[in-house]
């Protein structure tokens, strides 16, 4: 072999070098990506998790509101009952208390 053929084999098994260690590099920051990528992904998956538990939550308290609203209600129909038969108890009362006066006034 040749001096010339020698030094053209050196420069492409150089080339080849350079070549392979480039794409080593490539394939570690592609690792690296990777990695990033499964991170990310157990982050969104986290969120994702999370954000579930968040609308739960929400439901929850939209239907305790709609419970208390309802005793409430309840609570404020009993309280217009027991309200009209004091109104009532009170007139019969008084009605009373004049019946009363009356016939003291006839002694």
């Amino acid at each position: 072999m040749d001096k010339e053929t020698k030094q053209m084999f050196e420069l492409v098994l150089a080339k080849l070098d350079s070549m392979e260690r480039k794409q080593d590099s490539m394939e570690r920051k592609q690792d690296s990506m990777e990695r990033k990528q499964d991170s990310m992904q157990q982050k969104q998956d986290s969120m994702d998790k999370r954000q579930d538990e968040v609308y739960i939550m929400q439901r929850g308290l939209e239907e305790n509101a709609k419970v208390t609203r309802a005793e409430q209600d309840k609570m404020m129909h009993i309280l217009s009952d027991i309200q009209g038969k004091v109104t009532k108890l009170t007139g019969e009362v008084e009605e009373h208390e004049n019946f009363i006066s009356q016939i003291r006034s006839i002694k």
